[in-house]
């Protein structure tokens, strides 16, 4: 009874100060982005803006840009579009300017955008992707703020030319009438439409945003920087407001009539495979296509059930089964299948895809016959559930990653991620198409580097390098037979993000793609075990890191019982250069970082100190450090029955010559600082001192 009347006052502290903590971390963007306005600020006042302070610029609402640019008279040499609702930021007019000087050949381009709540905090981050076509035609993510030069204009007002050359006055006073209507309110769907369609989708196939890149440059302009702080949360505009034929090739009947060779890798695993083909010919009706089975050495009596299923099949099309024992090497097996293909489109699909929608074949068709688009996947799901495991890869500095995997397809995720057509810097090889003379251009699969891992994303990197446009189909899923248990996943997740000798290929073999992804933006996190899209906080802060010396560990707590209740989940062990340049870090760096997660099982976590451990293996000394508490959301939505959860996460700063050199063992020591409660317990991860 005394011992809880004394801790009742230390717990009521200790999770005051927790609140408090977290109410400063919850605000990440906007603490962020001050943070990162003085970074810029010292960059623009350091920066020459002579050659942008040459063009003359007007700022024109949404509400008025279909009057003002079909009107007669001069135009200054830029105009900034922008919603009705909102301000431009501190610096955008002078990043546009000089965005346009120092690329004569842009006439389009777009930054990103924020929102501005009513206690003056900022919110709702909309960080973009680079110019993507396919997602352009999914969404005008173009959001609140573009720029164009006048001169390009041409394209729908051409020469000097006035309005009413254009359109009859009758139609500029319904025009001035639903401007007028439009700037009381939001704008309507014929505005929109204008914006949209009759604007930046000309003004983007004039500058051949659909087309393959040339020397691998993008046509459309966008500026890494917040231009915008919107009133309201910033929300993409449908592509149904185009009205005509997207891009002019687009053709359902077209991508029908191509041939496509469905290439299935499989090996003693015949009920599964006849799931697949089963509802592969349950599923597709229009689209013409021949099946070709791989195996690479099923038993004989699998052998007959696969030749059985594949005879049973061909009374209603093409099948041909490519029976060859070989070691298992997917991209042989991939190539190998592509030699009996007689298809003008390959599909390479795992045996364990499940298909549960028509018109699938079609969905993938309609983009992979275009001629400026690369590879073309489509999103996953976990059988029998909305739970997603592929939605477009994401190149972070750890090599790639499944973004949005094991998250809810019921939920809206990052202004329509899962739910429209986006382009990305690779698709799953678990379900990939691609034209037979690009695949025979970019000379097929790396059967010698990508033999099991990263051979499809080696495949994508390769054509995105040509210029091609990856594309994933995210308002179609298939059903992906991989496990859900998730037990130990993220323990395993993580390892399975380190450094392999394949990823160590991977990132070799593409050194420009290190941390490099056009279609995921820079200032989003490169935390591989992170799959939602957050702000990449901690890279700001580790270019200024909080470095903290470690001790040994006092005498008092060196014989703590190591106890399983405490789970930790060391995410990163490396120097500061390997996080930033990976396999190409110089051996000069400024120190080392850990990062990861960390709680304890059924209790109050805001009763804990947290202390990194680092046990030297070869003397078995064993140093502490402080660590800083991260708000960690993914953590937290799958803790349901933890308290206090939301600062699980932790990261470690150690300047160089803090630590004898050798290898050291990470663990974490946690306090109870309202008890004499200490535990702690041991991870397998190294941290390497030189």
């Amino acid at each position: 009874m005394i011992r809880e009347l004394i801790r009742k006052p230390l717990r009521a502290a200790r999770e005051k100060a927790y609140q408090k903590e977290l109410t400063e971390k919850k605000a990440t963007y906007d603490n962020w982005y001050r943070l990162h306005k003085q970074e810029l600020r010292k960059e623009m006042e350091a920066k020459d803006h002579s050659e942008g302070e040459k063009y003359s610029c007007e700022v024109v609402r949404y509400s008025h840009l279909r009057s003002y640019i079909l009107s007669g008279g001069e135009k200054p040499d830029i105009i900034i579009a922008c919603d009705d609702e909102g301000v431009l930021t501190d610096f955008a007019k002078m990043l546009i300017l000089d965005y346009f000087a120092e690329h004569k050949s842009i006439n389009l381009l777009y930054g990103d955008e924020d929102r501005l709540d009513e206690d003056h905090l900022l919110r709702d981050p909309w960080f973009k992707s680079d110019w993507a076509p396919d997602t352009f035609l999914s969404t005008f993510y173009f959001g609140n703020v573009f720029a164009v030069r006048s001169v390009a204009l041409g394209l729908i007002n051409p020469g000097s030319r006035k309005a009413s050359d254009i359109e009859a006055q009758s139609s500029l006073k319904a025009d001035s009438e639903e401007e007028r209507q439009a700037s009381a309110g939001e704008l309507d769907d014929a505005m929109r439409s204008w914006i949209y369609g009759r604007l930046c989708l000309k003004l983007a196939q004039a500058d051949g945003g659909f087309s393959r890149r040339v020397k691998n440059k993008y046509p459309i302009g966008h500026i890494h920087e917040v231009l915008f702080h919107a009133t309201s949360a910033p929300e993409p505009w449908d592509s149904d407001l185009i009205k005509d034929s997207l891009t002019g090739r687009y053709s359902r009947e077209s991508a029908n009539t191509r041939l496509t060779s469905i290439i299935i890798p499989s090996k003693d695993n015949p009920k599964i495979l006849k799931q697949c083909i089963k509802t592969i010919e349950d599923y597709t009706s229009n689209s013409p296509y021949e099946i070709i089975v791989v195996d690479n050495g099923s038993s004989e009596e699998n052998q007959e059930k696969i030749r059985k299923l594949l005879d049973e099949h061909n009374e209603n099309g093409r099948a041909i089964y490519v029976y060859q024992p070989m070691e298992f090497n997917f991209s042989r097996m991939c190539n190998l299948g592509t030699q009996y293909a007689s298809g003008e489109l390959l599909l390479f699909l795992n045996d364990d895809i499940e298909i549960r929608k028509p018109g699938w074949l079609s969905y993938l068709s309609e983009k992979a016959k275009l001629p400026y688009v690369g590879a073309v996947g489509m999103k996953l799901l976990y059988p029998h559930s909305d739970i997603i495991q592929h939605a477009g890869v994401v190149n972070v500095r750890v090599g790639p990653i499944h973004k949005l995997q094991y998250c809810s397809n019921k939920e809206v995720h990052y202004f329509g991620y899962n739910k429209g057509v986006r382009n990305v810097i690779a698709v799953t090889g678990a379900c990939l198409m691609v034209r037979a003379d690009l695949f025979a251009e970019i000379g097929g699969f790396d059967e010698e580097k990508f033999a099991v891992s990263f051979n499809d994303i080696d495949l994508c990197y390769r054509i995105y390098e040509k210029g091609y446009y990856n594309v994933v189909r995210n308002n179609m899923y298939l059903y992906h037979h991989e496990s859900l248990s998730r037990g130990d996943d993220r323990k395993d997740a993580v390892k399975s993000q380190r450094l392999s000798r394949e990823q160590v290929a991977l990132l070799k073999s593409h050194p420009d793609l290190y941390g490099v992804d056009p279609f995921y933006h820079p200032y989003l996190t490169q935390n591989p075990a992170i799959t939602r899209f957050e702000i990449d906080d901690e890279d700001l802060s580790l270019r200024h890191p909080n470095f903290v010396t470690p001790e040994l560990l006092p005498e008092k707590y060196r014989n703590v019982p190591e106890d399983k209740v405490v789970r930790i989940g060391v995410e990163c062990a490396n120097s500061i250069s390997d996080w930033f340049e990976g396999p190409f870090a110089k051996e000069e760096h400024a120190g080392y970082y850990v990062r990861g997660y960390s709680f304890v099982i059924g209790a109050d976590n805001a009763l804990y100190e947290r202390h990194l451990l680092l046990r030297q293996i070869s003397s078995g000394a064993v140093y502490w450090a402080p660590v800083d508490n991260v708000y960690r959301k993914d953590i937290a939505d799958n803790l349901k029955d933890q308290i206090h959860d939301e600062l699980t996460g932790f990261t470690c700063a150690i300047p160089v010559g803090a630590l004898p050199s050798g290898s050291y063992l990470t663990g974490m020591l946690v306090i109870d600082k309202t008890s004499r409660q200490r535990l702690q317990c041991w991870t397998d991860v190294k941290l390497e001192i030189e």
